[in-house]
């Protein structure tokens, strides 16, 4: 290549370096946000996440003046797509929703998880949450939880309960009851909620806790027996069931429950948009009278109060897994 050439070549590729470092700049300077969302679901579509999740993303969308792509990355308990959310570029276009199982219970019982939440997200807020209740099938001879209660230390370890697998916030929530009771409990794990609810039906098991979503049809026909509410509150569509804390068991208190969060480098600007964002959706009127129709309810805490409210969680349900023993590879 002669002087001549070598010079023009220099000059064109000086001159391309500019254009690509320009458009990088404007990319850059462009304002939050320039192209669609992603939210990634790390369960499957059609169930209670998938439901709150895209009603989240429609309402979001409208905020932030783009799409929102509700990406369904189901497996391992949440962690495919939880990985997945933390391994995404920091920008505030990958957005994780996240479930008291990927946020906290995969936290104390996993042994080994290719993330750390505490540490690898910023939880942008709290925006539902589903209590549990306890039911037993028609079939049970019992009609109260005293009477369950009973039932169990009489005959220690005949009863069961059924849950959506080992480690689900289902089976957490049935362990929560049992170790608060001192009662022995045979756990039976099944694949899904589904399956779960028809083992309490045709009496395979005794019992089961899960949210009203899942047992409110079978409650109205009189199918299963809810004995009490793992709530602070009694539920309205409810409001002849009792409370544990009425019942003199305040300490059992569990829910499904869903948030927000971001991989924790995502710049403060944006973490700030997006909770200012989150603030307006779950106070929005449509937003809390449709999850009102599903037997949810939203979430209005502040980041210290979310704080607060997670710190517990971690410590309730550390104890819980310790007490029953439940580790997972």
């Amino acid at each position: 290549m002669n002087t001549f050439r070598l010079v023009k070549w220099l000059a064109a590729s000086i001159a391309s370096v500019g254009i690509v470092h320009a458009s990088a700049q404007a990319q850059t300077s462009a304002p939050y946000p320039s192209r669609q969302l992603q939210l990634i679901v790390p369960f499957p579509a059609g169930g209670p996440s998938d439901i709150v999740a895209r009603l989240y993303a429609q309402l979001l969308s409208k905020l932030a003046g783009q799409a929102v792509v509700v990406e369904n990355m189901a497996g391992a308990a949440g962690i495919i797509g939880t990985q997945n959310a933390v391994r995404a570029e920091p920008n505030g276009y990958t957005i994780l929703f996240s479930t008291a199982s990927t946020s906290v219970i995969n936290q104390v019982v996993q042994k080994k998880l290719p993330y750390n939440f505490q540490k690898d997200f910023s939880m942008i807020g709290l925006i539902a949450d589903a209590p549990h209740l306890l039911v037993v099938g028609p079939s049970v001879p019992v009609n109260n939880i005293a009477e369950l209660i009973a039932l169990a230390k009489k005959e220690p370890g005949k009863l069961s309960y059924s849950s959506a697998g080992t480690g689900s916030i289902v089976q957490m929530g049935a362990e929560l009851f049992r170790t608060k009771t001192g009662t022995e409990l045979l756990h039976v794990p099944y694949k899904g909620g589904a399956p779960a609810t028809m083992a309490v039906l045709s009496g395979e098991v005794t019992l089961n806790v899960n949210d009203l979503s899942t047992f409110q049809a079978l409650i109205a026909e009189g199918k299963l027996k809810a004995l009490a509410v793992a709530h602070p509150a009694r539920l309205k569509p409810l409001p002849e069931v009792p409370t544990f804390t009425e019942l003199g068991m305040p300490e059992i208190v569990s829910s499904s429950w869903w948030g927000i969060a971001v991989p924790v480098k995502t710049p403060a600007a944006i973490q700030t948009t997006l909770r200012e964002w989150n603030q307006k959706i779950v106070t929005n009127p449509q937003y809390i009278a449709r999850l009102a129709e599903i037997a949810f309810e939203p979430i209005n805490m502040t980041p210290e109060q979310t704080e607060v409210f997670i710190a517990a969680e971690i410590q309730k349900w550390q104890f819980v897994a310790q007490a029953a023993n439940i580790e997972l590879d």
